[in-house]
């Protein structure tokens, strides 16, 4: 006669939770397809710079205002989780060319100067490491900017027959032997800037000889005196 083995509960019970710890494990394993984050790419496909000259193109004033953009066209392409192409479309930005360095050839001389943080920078023909320069044979200015052996860009501005003269007597007003002159030629200096319609020249010429003046009060007295007498109407 045959008996039929019976299991406890408790052994029946242990093999359940068994199997449910590995449909568990199954179940919680990571999928053999990753699922992947939407992915942004973008392409450049030009960049240039331009300079903004300002009008007239011929400077009848020793000043002007420059400035400098960055252009760059970008592709745009979006994807999403399974890598299929959503959306393509062209961007477009243009930036100030902030901080960066620009030349400037006047004839024979190449000077630089820095753009401001809006790309700007303010060209002067009587700064002082310009005016070494032939304003009687100067009739171009080159400006020249460069973000790369590849991307720069060019511009050129004329200089009037007549600022050419201006710029000529001007530099010498402000820089010629001002030890050797006395207090009168210094306002006879100054009044002439105001004359050619250099009137910023003129104030700066006066508040550095004023300056200059500090260390010897007497002769910065005369020097103001003599100021005061030329701007002073006549009766």
């Amino acid at each position: 006669m045959m008996h039929t083995a019976t299991y406890p509960l408790a052994a029946r019970l242990l093999g359940a939770g068994a199997v449910l710890g590995l449909l568990q494990a199954c179940s919680s394993a990571p999928a053999s397809n990753t699922m992947v984050a939407p992915q942004i790419e973008r392409e450049l496909l030009s960049h240039s710079l331009h300079i903004e000259t300002g009008e007239p193109l011929v400077m009848d004033t020793p000043h002007r205002n420059i400035r400098v953009t960055e252009s760059r066209l970008f592709s745009i392409r979006q994807y999403d989780a399974q890598g299929t192409l959503q959306d393509e479309h062209r961007q477009y930005q243009t930036l100030p060319w902030a901080e960066r360095t620009l030349t400037i050839q006047l004839g024979e001389l190449a000077v630089t100067r820095q753009t401001d943080s809006d790309g700007q920078l303010r060209l002067n023909l009587l700064d002082e490491d310009i005016v070494p320069v032939d304003f009687d044979q100067l009739r171009v200015i080159e400006l020249d900017a460069q973000a790369t052996p590849e991307v720069r860009a060019e511009a050129t501005l004329l200089i009037d027959r007549e600022l050419r003269s201006v710029l000529h007597e001007a530099s010498e007003l402000i820089y010629d032997n001002l030890e050797e002159d006395d207090v009168e030629q210094w306002v006879d200096r100054i009044e002439r800037l105001r004359q050619l319609g250099l009137k910023e020249e003129a104030s700066q010429l006066e508040n550095m000889l004023i300056l200059l003046t500090t260390g010897d009060p007497h002769l910065q007295g005369e020097f103001v005196q003599a100021l005061d007498n030329a701007t002073t109407p006549q009766e």
